[in-house]
């Protein structure tokens, strides 16, 4: 385990079963952290804890990393999460369905941004954790996550019902989301803008310039993979240039860090090959153009789409930074205000000058205020 968690909490990693995007029974994995103190007479409140986006192969999954090489794959959360155990706060931190060791019968298809895979493998895991600890825990949870779990926390709230189905025991409280990015295409033409921008200005790119033309590449190997896992008819010819088709046929199992480095170095080649080439002309992914297929469309209003036409049930507390370029502030507020119209009950704390990777850090307080009144913690 990460040290600040090991300080205050016991970590064992569990194999449950839950419905995969084939529609049959699959196997997944969570870490399930218990605090150090014994539980109270009444047994520990529950989070399940959605991680950000760290692959599609399955040895990107948080726990494979930690226990294979050492490194813990969430950003910036293994303190956040030491902070909720110090309250008295048990946290399950699945891996998302296709994510997990090969060894505990988890196989290749990651849901990445898929409604029902992200939010099944988080309430399944509520239910996998409260069979195995029983009466340890109150039976009270609630979901939260930072980024790709933002959207899982979310998803993980659309889908509660199902856990309390699956086990009474369980009481669902309200969700926590930290970062999510709500409407991946309406953030894509914005990016797109901003890229096409840069490139008529004729001045040499930014380091903050090529990094928005990484992320514009680099993680939407995730959404094809999944896309067409789901049988979505997405042809990866219509979704990327050259350079970028060799990257999704052959470095698809490349966790987000590699996969980044990587697609930066072959940016910065291209950049350097010639006085004409610029951010726009890199062979990669073909502009906001792809987000206009027919399937990719289909894909999105599925998922996203669904979630932000629905009533979620209970609160939701949506920690966002003015300074995060994966959701911008219109993306954000128009996603929300579209949901406050569907009757949702979303407190958004807007987070001055906080950037993607900030959020998790500067809203520590808040997080740890809410699950206080969630759970009654005195």
């Amino acid at each position: 385990m990460p040290r600040d968690i090991s300080t205050v909490a016991n970590g064992e990693l569990i194999v449950y079963r839950m419905p995969g995007m084939h529609g049959k029974q699959i196997n997944a994995t969570a870490m399930l952290f218990t605090p150090k103190k014994a539980p109270p007479a009444k047994g520990w409140p529950l989070l399940v804890w959605g991680h950000g986006t760290t692959g599609w192969a399955r040895h990107c999954a948080p726990s494979v990393q930690l226990q294979e090489h050492g490194k813990w794959a969430d950003g910036p959360n293994s303190a956040l999460l030491a902070s909720v155990l110090e309250m008295g706060i048990a946290v399950v931190a699945p891996d998302y369905e296709g994510l997990g060791p090969p060894s505990a019968g988890v196989r290749t298809g990651h849901g990445y941004y898929d409604l029902p895979s992200e939010g099944y493998s988080m309430i399944y895991a509520a239910v996998a954790a409260q069979r195995y600890l029983g009466a340890r825990l109150s039976g009270q949870w609630a979901p939260a996550g930072w980024s790709e779990g933002g959207f899982a926390a979310l998803a993980a709230a659309y889908y509660s019902a199902s856990a309390t189905k699956a086990d009474p025991a369980l009481e669902y409280r309200g969700t926590i989301t930290l970062a999510p990015v709500p409407d991946v295409p309406a953030m894509n033409k914005i990016l797109w803008q901003d890229i096409n921008n840069a490139s008529q200005s004729g001045l040499p790119p930014t380091d903050h310039q090529i990094s928005q033309l990484v992320f514009a590449n680099a993680e939407t190997i995730y959404f094809t993979k999944t896309e067409r896992y789901a049988g979505y008819d997405v042809d990866p010819r219509q979704v990327y240039g050259p350079n970028m088709l060799r990257f999704y046929r052959q470095d698809w199992q490349a966790c987000i860090d590699d996969l980044n480095a990587a697609v930066r170095k072959d940016i910065q080649s291209y950049l350097s090959a010639s006085a004409s080439h610029r951010l726009n002309t890199y062979p990669g992914v073909r502009g906001d153009s792809p987000n206009s297929l027919p399937e990719i469309r289909r894909f999105f209003g599925q998922n996203q789409g669904k979630l932000e036409s629905s009533t979620l049930p209970g609160s939701v507390l949506w920690l966002y930074g003015t300074d995060d370029i994966t959701s911008p502030n219109n993306v954000t507020y128009n996603v929300v205000n579209k949901m406050l119209t569907n009757g949702n009950d979303i407190n958004l704390s807007v987070l001055q000058g906080a950037g993607h990777y900030d959020v998790p850090v500067v809203s520590q307080p808040l997080l740890q205020a809410r699950l206080k009144q969630l759970f009654a913690l005195g």
